[in-house]
């Protein structure tokens, strides 16, 4: 009795722990991009400031912002769009982006290193407004589904529980 007692806990732990993760993960979106604005409108003072290649520029905004994994190191012949979709797609899933995600931050590098100043910080500022849509998003998901997942996984590990009790 006592081992099928511990095995109720354990599940009960378990579901909650799920839940937790879940919920962590939409936690961690949120700081993805809270540190991504940070990291534009840095981009956005180094292109205004600096005359360096967009390789420099977003290696020193990257490592400015916490996004260590977005520093791009030129390549030889390789266009800038080639390796910042490799970076993209090397994006830790503790973040917990969507696939929607990824393809607005494939978009967003795409006509990064195109045009000249003025054209780059348009481009800069429209994204800008589309990635705190994003956050308001992130934040909204947040309100209505961390507590859910933490519940239902607390509800759930229960429900097996008594199953085997």
């Amino acid at each position: 009795m006592a081992l099928k007692i511990l095995g109720g806990l354990l599940l009960v732990l378990s579901g909650f722990s799920a839940g937790w993760f879940c919920s962590k993960k939409l936690l961690m979106r949120k700081d993805f991009y809270k540190r991504f604005l940070s990291f534009v409108s840095n981009l956005s003072t180094q292109l205004r400031y600096s005359t360096s290649d967009i390789f420099t520029l977003v290696s020193l905004s990257a490592n400015t912002s916490g996004l260590d994994f977005f520093e791009i190191r030129e390549e030889s012949g390789t266009p800038f769009y080639k390796v910042w979709s490799e970076r993209v797609s090397e994006i830790p899933a503790k973040f917990g982006l969507k696939n929607s995600d990824r393809t607005l931050l494939l978009e967003f590098g795409e006509q990064l290193g195109k045009t000249d100043v003025d054209g780059q910080l348009k481009h800069l500022e429209l994204y800008e407004t589309l990635f705190k849509k994003q956050l308001t998003d992130a934040e909204n998901e947040i309100n209505k589904k961390s507590k859910l997942y933490k519940t239902m996984g607390f509800f759930v590990g229960t429900a097996a529980a008594l199953m085997i009790i």
